[in-house]
């Protein structure tokens, strides 16, 4: 048994990152604070991320416009949600002196992706919504809007929708978390998290999650099936174990 408890915490000491990040609702770890999409966009830009005519030009660099990564889980009565960018709520460009909202965060259920969405571009979450009608990135200065761009980026902001139910949520601000970011960025981290209970969902098992810049210069699309947690397997497997010994105890 010694063992075993010597060989965890050499586990858990190996998959601790190199920096410290804390979440308030759910532990994704600290290593998951950035995803495959950080500093690039899942989208064909005629020059590029940061290039003309993203807001990322005139020095400001197109980490100031980033989104960097999206967490989920889920057990038996809430789904979490962790989203990361480097511009909170709003970016600002001092070149264009235009600024670029935050998207709704939508959440679609394997058939339709906007069926579902948390209000982020009113300044924060004021509940899980049933999406009637969107509206997507906006021709704005410095913005990317040709069609075909306006398309691939697709839903940014509820129109009309009916509230379903209130919605736990947190927001950090870091300074210095992110080591790579693209010059001349400077690396600021904004962390939002989300606990919804999941009865609101009624029977759905898979999540596919959407936001976007109101520029357009990046998005995040990910998809995600509601499997238990780690945690829950892992405490289901050493209690199927430890039936399984005393089992065979007592048959000796």
């Amino acid at each position: 048994m010694k063992k075993f408890v010597i060989l965890l915490a050499v586990t858990v000491g190996l998959s601790s990152s190199a920096f410290s990040f804390s979440f308030d609702l759910y532990d994704f770890g600290s290593s998951n604070v950035f995803d495959e999409n950080n500093n690039w966009a899942p989208i064909d830009y005629p020059y590029g991320i940061g290039n003309q005519p993203s807001p990322g030009t005139l020095g400001e660099g197109g980490e100031k416009f980033d989104l960097e990564g999206l967490n989920f889980a889920a057990d038996d009565n809430f789904i979490y949600i962790s989203l990361t960018n480097s511009f909170g709520y709003t970016a600002h460009s001092t070149g264009w002196n235009q600024d670029y909202r935050l998207g709704d965060l939508f959440i679609g259920d394997g058939t339709n992706p906007y069926k579902y969405a948390l209000d982020l571009v009113d300044g924060g979450t004021t509940g899980l919504y049933s999406v009637d009608s969107w509206t997507g990135v906006q021709n704005v200065p410095g913005s990317y809007y040709g069609t075909s761009i306006a398309n691939q980026v697709g839903a940014h902001e509820i129109g009309n929708g009916t509230k379903l139910g209130d919605v736990m949520s947190a927001y950090n601000y870091w300074q210095g978390l992110e080591t790579n970011y693209m010059s001349p960025g400077n690396g600021d981290t904004y962390v939002y998290e989300f606990k919804i209970d999941r009865s609101l969902f009624g029977n759905q098992q898979d999540f596919s999650f959407h936001v976007s810049v109101g520029c357009g210069n990046d998005v995040i699309n990910e998809t995600y099936a509601a499997v238990p947690e780690p945690t829950t397997l892992l405490l289901l497997s050493l209690g199927l174990a430890g039936a399984g010994v005393v089992r065979r105890r007592r048959k000796a």
